[in-house]
């Protein structure tokens, strides 16, 4: 107990002194702590600003975006240096309340999520930050597909498709007005053969510009796009014509076309049934024409399905010309037994010497083509049927001419050309039919053999 009572009495002992001793150690502990870890402000700087309940704000049919100088603010800590030393941006948060929105301004409101028990204050550069507020705007777009790149010389680019081929787009209208078309960009460099790839979609303005998506809602930010690739193909192309030129000019055969080849694609099985293409005769008419005729002729409409123009080799434009020349002139003799009858009148026979009379035709044409001409091989027809008949619609024995009509090469013409006949009933000869008139049983032989020899040019 006494050694209690002595330890009391010791420590009491000066107790002003030992009081202030202690006080002035705590201000010394102070007034280091002061000097070594002090109170600062720090500023951190382009801290972005996060919208919250931007909702209630679509709710009354409003877009809204924050304006270019309230992206971000610049916020002062104040606090130990120990403590601002362990802090960075990533612990500085800055936001706005819509439904605090006055008029076009929203309060900043910042804080710190670590440390914040430390922190003395914490403070933004600006109080409120600037709204733009519009009426909200919806609207979709048919995505394209747009190959980039070139693929492998011989191939093209085919048709394309889309997983999903339509976007939709709401924000504020003045930046949903300004998308002119919605595109899926592929890279076709090098390809032979089909594609299937995963591609963004870009919104692009009217001069092909793309549209900052920040303040849209989009539905889709990629598509799945195929694109097939086809092969180039070489084909000929081949013409036809109507008509015929003018009296005393010939087609001579000949026509051209420029270029005579096209490049085309398409699938596969469209290509191997397509060999050539031919332009129809109804594209080049030379009908009276006294020279050669040309046009120029788009073959586009005239592919065949599932087979196009490649574009990047020809815009599908061809030069067609038929060949016209000045035709010559020849007379043939034709026997008479190589002409077919035709409209021989009933109950009537034909009493010329058929097996040895000869008709004249004129024909024309190309100098080689009548050349080569034999008129003893020509074959046609003689045409009685619009010969003179009386009102009982019955004809009368005598001379008559019928139309001839040859068989000729193409190229070959004729001109107008008859042969006289001699009808008599049938089952009566020529004599008995003449011999109530000798004389002219006798003329009408001898103008019959002379207008079958020299016929009619």
């Amino acid at each position: 107990m006494e050694t209690v009572f002595a330890f009391w009495k010791k420590a009491t002992e000066n107790i002003g002194l030992k009081l202030i001793s202690l006080g002035l150690a705590f201000l010394l502990w102070l007034f280091v702590v002061s000097i070594e870890n002090p109170v600062m402000n720090m500023s951190f700087s382009s801290i972005p600003i996060t919208i919250e309940n931007g909702d209630v704000m679509e709710a009354q049919g409003k877009a809204f975006e924050l304006a270019d100088s309230s992206h971000s603010v610049t916020v002062t800590v104040k606090a130990e240096r120990s403590v601002l030393s362990e802090l960075s941006r990533d612990n500085i948060k800055a936001t706005v309340d819509m439904t605090e929105l006055e008029g076009n301004k929203v309060p900043i409101d910042v804080k710190v999520t670590r440390y914040s028990d430390r922190v003395q204050s914490v403070s933004p550069s600006k109080e409120f930050a600037n709204v733009i507020i519009e009426d909200l705007a919806y609207s979709q777009f048919r995505i394209q597909v747009e190959p980039a790149g070139n693929v492998m010389d011989g191939y093209s680019v085919g048709s394309t498709s889309l997983q999903n081929n339509v976007v939709r787009v709401s924000g504020p209208e003045s930046v949903v007005s300004s998308i002119a078309e919605a595109v899926a960009v592929v890279n076709v460099s090098g390809m032979t053969s089909e594609i299937h790839t995963a591609v963004p979609i870009s919104l692009l303005d009217e001069d092909g510009n793309t549209v900052d998506t920040s303040a849209l809602d989009v539905s889709l930010d990629q598509v799945t796009a195929s694109v097939e690739i086809w092969k180039v193909v070489e084909i000929p192309v081949s013409v036809g014509h109507t008509g015929t030129p003018a009296g005393g000019y010939v087609f001579t055969g000949n026509i051209t076309a420029s270029p005579a080849t096209v490049y085309v694609t398409g699938d596969n099985s469209a290509l191997n049934s397509c060999t050539s293409m031919t332009i129809p005769g109804t594209e080049l008419d030379i009908s009276g024409a006294t020279g050669d005729v040309t046009k120029e002729v788009n073959i586009s409409a005239y592919l065949p399905s599932g087979v196009y123009l490649e574009t990047s080799r020809s815009d599908g434009n061809i030069k067609i010309t038929a060949d016209i020349d000045e035709a010559a002139s020849a007379v043939v003799q034709v026997p008479y037994a190589n002409l077919t009858v035709e409209g021989l009148p009933d109950g009537m026979t034909i009493g010329n010497d058929m097996a040895t009379s000869m008709v004249a035709v004129t024909i024309r044409g190309l100098k080689p083509s009548l050349d080569a001409i034999n008129g003893s091989a020509l074959t046609g027809t003689l045409d009685l049927s619009d010969i003179g008949r009386d009102e009982n619609g019955n004809v009368t024995p005598g001379s008559y001419a019928g139309k001839v009509v040859l068989l000729l090469p193409d190229g070959v013409i004729q001109d107008t050309a008859v042969a006289h006949v001699l009808l008599q009933v049938n089952g009566v000869t020529e004599d008995t039919e003449n011999a109530g008139d000798t004389e002219n049983s006798g003329e009408g032989g001898d103008n019959s053999d002379t207008e079958n020899a020299e016929g009619d040019t």
